[in-house]
């Protein structure tokens, strides 16, 4: 689970920039909100959906993309003299282009218990790793690094804190010490942490962008196959939205060998009604591959939220309303924020242009997130609950589209376009 999430000089955010999933004191849509005891004893509130809204280019999906740099740096399996992939500093500032990366994330782990891990690199070495728990209510320190490093800067010594009696352990420059826990140094207590990292539990997905939806598809056919009991969950789902698909078929065409993925043994078709004369005759089998963009989005995104909604953990989501109708993705959004289909609490954060989630009824306004780039090109991040006239039952939407939240487009007149580079 989520608390806070850290950026600073990434992409278009230069200045650090907070966002939150712990709620406010409001006890508004009680439903949004879950409590979840710690380990210390202390009770935390947290929300279970949260939206982020913003114009085009002005940094929304670059906070995802953040989280996503996070996690696959986690997970990457990496050489000493390997460039860091992930160092993508804010370029339009002299100061900011070579200054280090900071992404500081607060969340509840293994064993219920709060954790701070926060990692700060440049292109070719970390130059700070530190991860913090709360065993009773206190910071206490887990590791931090580099406390030295050798003679050609190579290697880098981390020490653990008192949890492993305060030993050193070493890593290449370019290495996380979270990594080496889930990669080179099994531990009973860090590797759990490091699994908080993988794809089931924290999964960052945009199924309309090139060739992620077949993918994307396929992962989820492959899920269906592990946990047939969600196949009648999304069966249920896709009728409900319309498609005209009656059920769901799932035909296995062979073994896979030699590690092939399992994407290329099974075939996944719609069952659809035939009709003559309006009067229904059979049926006939339509393959994904034949079914609109829309119906293979929701088949690939339900599937996969059934899935996120079963285990647990973290969803983002960018531009959940890609190929969807807006009452389809609210829809979808909903599951998250019912105690029946979420049980586990899994959160969901998710970008959209789409007003049709600023609906009052849907969201308190500590869920309502916002994006806007300043006059140095700098993405700001900010919320709904830090205006002051915003209530719970304010009109979002008409806020949103008056400009009052900014975080919407400032387009010149039409007659700008054409005034040869003259504006009034």
């Amino acid at each position: 689970m989520m608390l806070e999430f850290e950026v600073e000089n990434y992409r278009s955010i230069k200045d650090k920039q907070v966002f939150s999933m712990v709620a406010e004191s409001s006890k508004s849509k009680s439903n949004n909100v879950f409590e979840h005891q710690l380990a210390s004893g202390e009770t935390v509130r947290l929300l279970k959906a949260a939206v982020i809204y913003g114009a085009n280019a002005s940094g929304k999906s670059n906070l995802l993309k953040a989280f996503y740099a996070l996690q696959k740096f986690i997970l990457a399996k990496i050489t000493v003299n390997e460039s860091i992939e992930f160092y993508d500093p804010f370029l339009f500032d002299t100061t900011s282009k070579n200054k280090p990366t900071k992404l500081v994330l607060t969340f509840i782990g293994s064993n219920n218990h709060k954790f701070k891990y926060q990692i700060s690199f440049n292109k070719e070495e970390i130059i700070s790793e530190i991860l913090d728990y709360y065993p009773k209510g206190k910071v206490q320190n887990l590791f931090k690094r580099p406390i030295k490093k050798t003679a050609n800067g190579t290697i880098h010594i981390a020490k653990l804190g008192q949890i492993r009696n305060n030993k050193t352990l070493k890593v290449f420059k370019n290495q996380l010490v979270l990594s080496k826990f889930g990669f080179d140094t099994p531990d009973e207590f860090f590797t759990p942490i490091y699994q908080y990292f993988v794809e089931d539990n924290f999964s960052i997905v945009n199924p309309a962008v090139g060739n992620n939806l077949n993918k994307f598809r396929n992962n989820t056919v492959e899920i269906l196959v592990d946990h047939k009991e969600l196949l009648d969950y999304l069966t249920k789902l896709m009728d409900i939205s319309d498609t005209k698909i009656d059920r769901i078929v799932i035909k296995r065409l062979g073994e896979s060998k030699n590690n092939v993925s399992r994407e290329n043994i099974y075939e996944v078709s719609g069952i659809h009604s035939v009709f003559e004369n309006q009067e229904k005759i059979g049926t006939t089998d339509l393959s994904f591959e034949q079914q609109s963009k829309g119906s293979n989005i929701l088949f690939a995104l339900g599937g996969d939220i059934l899935y996120k909604l079963k285990l647990g953990g973290i969803y983002l989501i960018d531009e959940i309303d890609t190929s969807l109708h807006p009452k389809l993705a609210k829809f979808l959004i909903q599951l998250f924020q019912n105690p029946i289909s979420n049980p586990k609490n899994a959160q969901i954060i998710f970008t959209t242009h789409e007003t049709a989630f600023l609906d009052k009824d849907l969201f308190r306004k500590d869920q309502i997130w916002f994006t806007e780039k300043n006059e140095y090109g700098e993405t700001e991040l900010f919320s709904a609950q830090d205006f002051d006239k915003v209530r719970e039952d304010t009109p979002f939407d008409k806020w949103y589209m008056a400009g009052k939240f900014g975080g919407i487009p400032d387009i010149q007149a039409l007659e700008a376009i054409f005034s040869n580079g003259k504006t009034k």
